[in-house]
């Protein structure tokens, strides 16, 4: 069972719903809690049964700055404590830190079997439950947009590696970049949701608003799909404050 923590909360949550979509096993443990002197992740572990930590460390959003705050010592020293936990066998770090970081190199000194993945700048598709909203629409995809994305990747992606390193796939005290890849592209990521993605450029975009036609548009770290709303019974994403709350002591 992996037993995750984190410091983003809605990242945290999306990577943990994720994983109940992909039916892996796993606990959350609020990253407050796992550095607390009492209840910390190394009891928590034992409690759970855990044979994997993850650590859910800030990462880059598409058309953010640079993760703040920095990642937590306190958290990362915790989940390496953790693996010292009877039948704990690894610890998956999701990070931004560079090769030359003192937390990497602490990792690599601790001697636990590890792996890190560094994900390349991320994107959500809005609204929650697309796939569904989405079947067989055309949807127009001013070429601003795809570029404004070309060098970020969807959640999903992020949510596949650690699928795979989860699973054994991903060989153990190995640094991944997850990279942002013609299978991570705005048009590739709404084919699979179902959609017919369509690059429109110009007058076609315009036009196509004008008769109400389904147009992507770039909204931060959203990509956004203008006439297309979420199902009645979809949930709606929440905010990273709401995702702290829900996350509990």
């Amino acid at each position: 069972m992996l037993l995750i923590t984190g410091e983003d909360p809605a990242l945290t949550e999306q990577i943990c719903d994720g994983l109940s979509q992909r039916g892996i096993a796993h606990g959350r443990v609020d990253a407050a809690h796992a550095t607390a002197e009492r209840g910390n992740l190394f009891q928590a572990a034992l409690d759970a049964r855990a044979t994997a930590i993850a650590v859910i460390e800030p990462v880059p959003w598409r058309g953010a700055t640079p993760p703040s705050p920095s990642p937590s010592a306190g958290l990362l020293a915790a989940a390496l404590s953790a693996t010292r936990a009877p039948g704990v066998t690894s610890l998956l770090v999701v990070t931004s830190r560079p090769d030359g970081d003192e937390g990497i190199r602490r990792i690599r000194r601790d001697g636990a079997p590890y792996i890190v993945l560094r994900p390349a700048p991320l994107f959500r598709v809005l609204p929650p439950g697309a796939a569904r909203a989405l079947g067989d629409r055309r949807v127009l995809i001013p070429p601003e947009v795809a570029e404004a994305f070309e060098d970020a990747i969807p959640v999903e992606a992020l949510l596949a590696a650690i699928a795979k390193a989860v699973s054994g796939e991903t060989p153990q005290g190995k640094i991944v970049d997850v990279a942002a890849s013609p299978e991570t592209s705005v048009l590739e990521v709404l084919a699979r949701a179902g959609a017919r993605p369509e690059l429109a450029r110009g007058l076609r975009s315009r036009i196509g608003r004008w008769f109400g036609q389904a147009i992507a548009r770039v909204d931060g770290a959203d990509l956004r799909i203008d006439g297309v709303a979420a199902g009645a019974d979809e949930a709606p994403q929440r905010t990273p404050a709401e995702a702290m709350a829900a996350a509990g002591p």
